[in-house]
């Protein structure tokens, strides 16, 4: 199983960020899933190159610890979507520069599914 997430390389400051989180079953035999949340809750994490996390989607939200099951048969996927506005938490745009970009999918596991940060350069 991986956990991906998937955003253009480049982008101009102030367009939106397409962000897609995925999960996928590389196994030969159905997986099965605890995710939290109704609708399920996963993460978008943006943070400056080795800097501060300046964006979650999750942030301030709460999530309902309701567990929904799901089951991804062998070469299947899961998908979500997210479009990030290029703001900081607090509501203010975000400099052009290098970011990277995680995703995390709750479980019912200690820890969140955690993707590999990927890269994403904001041009001016």
């Amino acid at each position: 199983m991986t956990l991906h997430i998937s955003v253009p390389p480049r982008i101009r400051a102030g367009e939106p960020v397409a962000v897609t989180l995925s999960v996928t079953n590389h196994g030969t035999k159905p997986l099965t899933l605890y995710l939290k949340g109704r609708p399920v809750a996963f993460d978008v994490i943006v943070r400056r190159k080795h800097g501060p996390v300046v964006w979650r989607r999750l942030s301030g939200k709460t999530i309902a610890m309701v567990l929904r099951v799901e089951t991804v048969p062998p070469g299947g996927s899961l998908r979500f979507e997210e479009v990030w506005s290029q703001r900081t938490q607090a509501g203010a745009p975000v400099e052009p520069g290098d970011y990277t970009v995680t995703g995390e999918l709750p479980t019912d596991g200690p820890e969140p599914l955690r993707s590999a940060a990927a890269p994403l350069r904001i041009d001016p």
